[in-house]
């Protein structure tokens, strides 16, 4: 052992950031995805004038639900074919429309359901057609009084419905999750209720923003989902994932070999998005292919818990800046002017070149910044089974999706970055984590830029969900186990 790496191993076991506590191994468990429940039929209202936002969130619901069911699929309640309906595993209305007065042909689908989920609006009117939730009473909408909040498994969640309904609950329905607030005559609120076969929620179904004022009351919708669908198996232990970000001939050697090092002597498992050929407008700088050193500390890192991820070839050069788009013209929101498949494949075909001539073997894709088309998402199928990111038009995404629209195996991430202006900190990661713990089926996975964060934030993030009971997931294995063949 060289006499640097050696001093940087031996900081690492000793001392981190001024600590003079030993690294000790962080647990590990591998990435736990519940059997297969059948096909799940997301179905929506119509909302006149709202058409394109309509589509949208059935879409991103469907896509959401995937995390039970590799078959999900959406249409509009008034007309998705009825054999459609009878042989799905369970049924998710949108009811988005609460002046919608569910004509005989609408009721008859969803009475057709053998397990149904509702959301938003219409509970007295399945009660009275006889449909679901019999043992609840009332049911009028009413503007939300001020500072509702979400309760759930001790914690409180914020909430940002501006009407919900008013009903009572009797036994044997149960209500899961209610609001902080009644009614001057003691009604309560309900926010989730159980009725038999059937779930109600009294608010959203969406995956479509991380904003503190929706995370936290839909991490309680997904653990209710869990619950209803009876996913097991379920980790015995909450799981989180850490991902190394933006790593390219930019990021500072000692720096990047510190992190990495601690993290091996923590047995930390862990993602590293490694960009080949970092490009930025008007500048010029080297390349990681032409650096040794960068590349001995990534080949050290994949053989000590890191699975390398191609986050791109050149990270750019839609906008000015380090910041850049590759795939999306973030000027004009669409895909950048030259996008098509033969483009590409062409780009990603010679980011994974160029990593595998560095020694480096990736297995996972990252899209610069989530953004690309739908064109470029299937070409990636064509080289990984598996991408760490988002992609619309789910904007939050708080499990693992067994597959995605485009067919491939998606990891979450839902605690965020540390920013180098310090508006966003590890403090904030944890936060978000604290919350996910109400969803055992969610995993808590955020991602740290090695180039900006100190050695102390990695340490911060690693303790920190090691102190709040998390176990740690090898992005690496849960390919193994569930990425799709290639």
């Amino acid at each position: 052992m060289k006499i640097k790496h050696f001093i940087l191993w031996m900081i690492s076991l000793s001392c981190v950031a001024g600590c003079s506590k030993p690294v000790l191994p962080v647990e590990t468990a591998p990435l736990v995805l519940p059997a297969d429940i059948g096909p799940i039929l997301v179905l929506v209202d119509h909302l006149p004038g709202e058409e394109d936002y309509v589509a949208k969130r059935a879409e991103q619901v469907a896509i959401g639900m995937r995390y039970f069911s590799a078959q999900t699929s959406w249409g509009y309640v008034d007309s998705e074919a009825m054999d459609e309906v009878r042989s799905a595993s369970a049924i998710v209305y949108l009811g988005l429309n609460g002046n919608d007065p569910l004509p005989p042909n609408v009721l008859g689908r969803l009475r057709a359901a053998r397990r149904l989920v509702v959301s938003r609006y219409h509970l007295s009117r399945l009660r009275e057609a006889g449909i679901a939730f019999t043992h609840t009473e009332g049911g009028e909408d009413v503007l939300t009084p001020a500072n509702a909040l979400v309760r759930y498994k001790g914690q409180s969640f914020a909430s940002v419905m501006p009407d919900l309904l008013s009903f009572k609950v009797q036994a044997p329905a149960r209500v899961i999750s209610d609001y902080s607030i009644a009614q001057s005559d003691g009604t309560q609120f309900p926010y989730i209720v159980r009725d038999g076969t059937a779930l109600f929620i009294n608010g959203e179904i969406s995956f479509f923003s991380s904003d503190a004022a929706r995370r936290g009351g839909m991490l309680t919708v997904c653990d209710a989902l869990a619950q209803f669908f009876g996913a097991t198996p379920s980790p015995s232990r909450p799981q989180a994932m850490l991902r190394l970000e933006d790593v390219s001939a930019l990021t500072p050697e000692p720096q990047l070999e510190a992190i990495v090092h601690y993290l091996a002597a923590a047995h930390v498992p862990y993602g590293i998005g490694v960009i080949p050929e970092l490009q930025v407008r008007g500048k010029t700088f080297g390349s990681l292919p032409d650096n040794r050193g960068l590349q001995k500390v990534l080949r050290w890192a994949e053989g000590n818990g890191a699975t390398i991820v191609l986050h791109g070839l050149h990270h750019c050069c839609s906008s000015d800046g380090a910041e850049g788009y590759e795939f999306w013209d973030v000027d004009r929101n669409s895909p950048v002017s030259y996008d098509s498949a033969d483009w590409a494949r062409s780009t990603i075909a010679e980011g994974k070149k160029a990593e595998i001539a560095m020694g480096l073997h990736p297995q996972l894709w990252e899209t610069p910044h989530y953004s690309g088309s739908p064109v470029d998402y299937g070409v990636v199928t064509e080289f990984f089974s598996a991408a760490w990111e988002l992609r619309r038009p789910v904007g939050w995404l708080p499990w693992v999706l067994r597959r995605d629209q485009y067919g491939v195996m998606l990891l979450p991430e839902d605690l965020g970055y540390v920013s180098l202006d310090r508006t966003k900190t590890v403090a904030d990661q944890m936060t978000r984590a604290k919350e996910i713990l109400v969803c055992p089926n969610c995993v808590a996975a955020g991602f740290l830029h090695p180039a900006t964060v100190s050695i102390s934030d990695v340490h911060a993030y690693v303790e920190g969900l090691r102190t709040l009971g998390y176990v740690f997931v090898d992005p690496g294995q849960a390919i193994r186990e569930y990425g799709a063949k290639k």
